[in-house]
């Protein structure tokens, strides 16, 4: 019997089903095909994004080290820029090396001459037995900073450059030995001329050597900013006013661990 034969009414035949799966296959291809078509599309989309991302993260990376490289480099040049402060400030003090600062020196008692004034006043504030020739004087000047003009202005200090480093070290090492230096009624201090920078670190010792005053300690300021102190016989040295302060200064009461008395005494 062939799939075209007709059978008894109400049978279905195999022609029917064969029919009815093509017309549902068909169906669903037509259903189905914008679908594959949107996903064809949406495979695209996303191997594109895929691309992109895959793009950019190169960038991020080489980004990365290009950042990672001017780190490097940076670091490099601030170690460069700090090498080179620290060499120009070296090379400023060497300069100062034979300088000194003569500090409460009345305004205007060098008169004309400040040159021959200085060689005049050296052998008076140290004593003249010290000094068989006046140090040779290379030049003096008052600091050039702004003076108000009244009276009762603190004098500016007189910076002078000796000929001779030895002469320097005479002067301080006199200067230290008397108690103290007197010109027509005006103590006079005698130190040594920095640069800014250096003078500024030297002045943080400040607190901590008025600690030692008190506590009778032979100490010094050594070149270019250590604090040496003779304790038990023995040289300590201090490079930070920190580590100094922590050694001499007594704790403050906010450091400290107030252990209370015991509840009902």
């Amino acid at each position: 019997m062939s799939l075209a034969q007709t059978n008894a009414p109400g049978e279905i035949t195999l022609q029917a089903v064969w029919d009815a799966i093509q017309g549902i296959k068909q169906h669903i291809d037509e259903k189905t095909e914008p679908l594959q078509t949107s996903l064809a599309a949406l495979q695209t989309s996303l191997n594109n994004v895929n691309g992109h991302i895959e793009e950019l993260e190169n960038r991020v990376s080489t980004n990365e080290d290009d950042i990672e490289n001017h780190k490097t480099r940076l670091e490099q040049l601030e170690e460069s820029h700090a090498h080179l402060v620290d060499k120009i400030e070296d090379l400023e003090n060497r300069s100062r090396r034979s300088n000194l600062r003569f500090i409460h020196v009345p305004e205007s008692a060098e008169g004309r001459d400040i040159i021959a004034f200085m060689s005049r006043l050296i052998p008076e504030l140290l004593g003249h037995e010290n000094f068989p020739e006046p140090p040779a004087i290379e030049r003096a000047h008052r600091s050039p900073t702004f003076r108000r003009v009244d009276d009762t202005a603190k004098p500016r200090p007189i910076l002078v450059k000796l000929l001779n480093f030895q002469d320097k070290v005479k002067i301080l090492r006199l200067a230290r030995k008397k108690n103290q230096l007197l010109y027509n009624g005006s103590r006079i201090h005698i130190y040594p001329d920095f640069s800014p920078e250096l003078a500024k670190k030297r002045r943080g010792f400040d607190k901590v050597k008025r600690r030692l005053h008190e506590l009778n300690y032979k100490f010094s300021l050594r070149y270019p900013c250590t604090l040496s102190v003779l304790v038990d016989g023995k040289v300590q040295l201090f490079r930070s006013p920190e580590d100094a302060e922590l050694a001499f200064m007594p704790p403050s009461p906010a450091s400290e661990v107030s252990m209370g008395s015991p509840e009902g005494t």
